[in-house]
């Protein structure tokens, strides 16, 4: 135990007593980063709160019945159409996790969950967040790291500790389908001996914020072995860059979720000068429920991972191949059966 108390103190400063006790207890589940108070027995877990958006989105194609609420703030009828029927009436219930939380825990505890679940970032801050929760509620609360790449395993990891074992490895072999479906249209380009293919992600009313080197928000273009050319500004989270340097950059193609700016960079004149957007390689990426690409950064991305593999090689994956690959994630992760006009609508520019 000291071993482990050391190891994880040394990682994050904080105090990891209970963390350790489910590792080693419970060492098939490296992706916990944080456990805090005592764990149900998985089929005892009836009432669980989701800590953030990205859990929210995770949680609510994994165990929609024992979800109480989304923590995500103003779901419209609109998005909530794509979700099961058994969660489409539930609350907002507030964000527990990170800084200045708006789920006041006297809420919390008058819901009397069984468990608070976090996904996504594991830094000191939401780990320490967890801890605190925990020592003022008595609610046990768990820290799950939320990388892309790690999508299979934290959905069989939560389905195990959660009481949905089969649920998750039902929801874990078609993620593992479509990151490999990804990493062989990569190789692919690679085999070739051409270089990556250069991006832009532009956020926000003008396009000029986005996620650097390592960012999560840009995880999906950097699995797929695009070039994120923000990199070139360093690393971090996100951050505002300029047309100067985007244009130093020269994007081979430009990716935005904001609906605003990608009308508003068709038409302005100073945008034209850059290459993608001359040479109509300008692309909106989907963003009902949750955005494809990122906001959240959760298990959504799967779904930008399939259409950024469309969308950057489509000689590697067919647009049957890729409309088969949304359908099924529709059907599977939320119970929804997409028309052939909302499949059209996310797949502008990709026939």
């Amino acid at each position: 135990m000291k071993q482990c108390q050391w190891i994880f103190n040394a990682l994050v400063g904080v105090s990891f007593s209970l963390l350790c006790q489910l590792s080693m207890g419970q060492a098939n589940y490296p992706l916990v980063r944080g456990a805090f108070g005592d764990l149900p027995q998985p089929n005892n877990i009836q009432r669980v709160v989701s800590a953030g958006p990205v859990s929210d989105t995770l949680l609510v194609s994994l165990v929609p019945n024992k979800l109480l609420g989304f923590s995500t703030h103003g779901l419209s009828t609109e998005v909530k159409k794509y979700f099961p029927a058994t969660v489409q009436n539930l609350p907002n219930t507030g964000r527990v996790a990170g800084r200045d939380s708006t789920f006041p825990l006297e809420k919390i505890v008058a819901l009397k969950p069984d468990i608070i679940v976090d996904v996504g970032a594991t830094s000191a801050t939401y780990i320490s967040t967890a801890e605190r929760i925990n020592k003022l509620t008595g609610i046990p609360y768990i820290v799950v790291s939320g990388l892309l790449n790690e999508t299979p395993e934290q959905l069989r990891t939560l389905g195990d500790l959660l009481g949905a074992s089969e649920r998750g490895k039902l929801l874990a072999d078609y993620a593992e389908k479509i990151l490999s479906t990804a990493e062989r249209a990569h190789r692919n380009q690679t085999s070739k001996n051409q270089a990556p293919i250069k991006v832009y992600f532009g956020g926000g009313i003008d396009g000029l914020q986005t996620g650097l080197a390592g960012s999560i928000q840009t995880e999906a273009i950097d699995f797929v072995g695009a070039y994120n050319v923000a990199s070139e500004a360093g690393k971090g989270f996100s951050a505002r860059v300029s047309m100067e340097q985007l244009m130093k950059w020269k994007p081979d193609v430009i990716i935005t979720q904001d609906e605003n700016f990608y009308q508003r960079l068709m038409k302005d004149p100073v945008w034209q000068r850059i290459p993608a957007v001359k040479n109509g390689k300008v692309y909106l990426a989907p963003s009902k429920p949750f955005g494809w690409i990122s906001h959240p950064p959760s298990i959504n991305r799967l779904l930008g991972v399939i259409w950024l593999t469309r969308v950057l090689y489509p000689e590697a994956m067919s647009y049957e191949e890729y409309s088969q690959g949304i359908r099924g994630y529709y059907e599977l992760f939320y119970g929804y059966e997409l028309t052939a006009h909302e499949l059209a609508n996310f797949s502008k520019g990709l026939e």
